[in-house]
């Protein structure tokens, strides 16, 4: 077998038809990370998020329970919360007034008599998947995709080696925008053969020779059992299509990677620790996760500019050093038919 393998076409990295099949193949059909359920601890207090293009709003219920719906009134589509998180008693459209309980049930339309112009059982919101994992909540948009738990595969077991997020303490979340492709990022986040090259500092903090990077099918995932310079484990993960998830004893971290555009892309951080970790140590972690973070966006703007230029058509992957980025690829490939 050959060491080599070829990459994707570069104009898959910024054709605007690619990207709109890539967001209803990809996008729509798996799970999203909206946030942890810190946010969402008390009834009425809600979360958006936009997954594929659409809006969508997750809120906690009277009854405990967390319930999500598109972000759109039934009546003429108005988005009915427009700030990233809130509190409410009840959705109320802004534009025309109409609202809905919190479980998604019209309440009230101006203008119209129920039961007559129309069944307040027929404009109800409509309804999105959620489900809860590790005190992390996600979203999904296609009705027949699997579970959760069976789309993390492996992921659930690998966690349970490492303090649960609900141990831990939310900190902050970080928001930043990487001028490339949400793939071009993903190929890069999926290998570690730059990491002496463009992060010097994060292969500082590493034990030498003992990363080992391995594609998992159960999960559709790429993993890197790492060790620090300390002794201590920890085990980072790409989750296709755009999730990253890093575990260490004491701290968590997770990306969700937004394609904006075919040209732009979206990262969100979230960051949590364990109690015992100070409020300076933790501004430390967040700050060296933040150059690594400047670091991984400034290359990939720049591959993103040769991949435009038109001289760039295909190139190879390495076997040994780019398994991540191989399996990656091949995720795009099966999932766009």
């Amino acid at each position: 077998m050959s060491n080599i393998v070829e990459s994707l076409s570069a104009n898959w990295y910024y054709d605007a038809e690619i990207f709109a099949v890539e967001q209803k193949q990809i996008f729509t059909r798996n799970w999203t990370f909206i946030t942890g359920c810190q946010e969402l601890n008390k009834p009425g207090q809600y979360v958006t998020a936009t997954i594929a293009g659409q809006s969508i709003v997750i809120v906690r219920g009277y009854d405990g329970k967390l319930a999500g719906f598109l972000n759109l009134c039934r009546h003429r589509a108005s988005m009915l919360c427009a700030d990233e998180k809130g509190s409410i008693t009840r959705f109320t459209c802004p534009y025309h007034a109409w609202s809905y309980a919190l479980d998604g049930k019209l309440k009230n339309a101006p203008g119209f008599n129920p039961g007559e112009d129309l069944m307040a059982e027929n404009y109800g919101l409509i309804p999105v998947r959620v489900d809860v994992w590790n005190d992390l909540v996600f979203a999904c948009l296609d009705v027949h995709s699997i579970s959760l738990y069976e789309w993390l595969g492996d992921v659930v077991r690998i966690a349970e080696n490492f303090p649960q997020v609900a141990e831990m303490e939310f900190t902050v979340m970080r928001n930043n925008r990487v001028r490339a492709n949400w793939k071009n990022y993903s190929d890069n986040s999926t290998e570690g053969y730059h990491l002496s090259t463009i992060h010097p500092a994060l292969n500082a903090s590493m034990a030498g020779r003992q990363t080992r990077i391995k594609p998992c099918e159960n999960g559709k995932f790429v993993g890197f059992d790492v060790t620090y310079k300390d002794g201590s484990p920890g085990f980072w993960i790409y989750k296709f299509p755009g999730l990253l998830l890093h575990f260490s004893m004491h701290s968590f971290n997770v990306e969700r990677i937004i394609p904006v555009n075919e040209k732009l892309t979206a990262v969100q951080r979230w960051f949590w620790f364990a109690s015992s970790m100070g409020k300076a140590q933790r501004l430390e972690a967040v700050e060296f996760s933040s150059q690594v973070m400047r670091e991984d966006a400034g290359i990939c703007a720049r591959v993103q500019k040769n991949l435009e230029g038109g001289t760039y058509q295909t190139g190879v992957l390495s076997r040994q050093r780019e398994p991540g980025t191989i399996f990656f690829q091949q995720c795009v490939r099966e999932a766009l038919g």
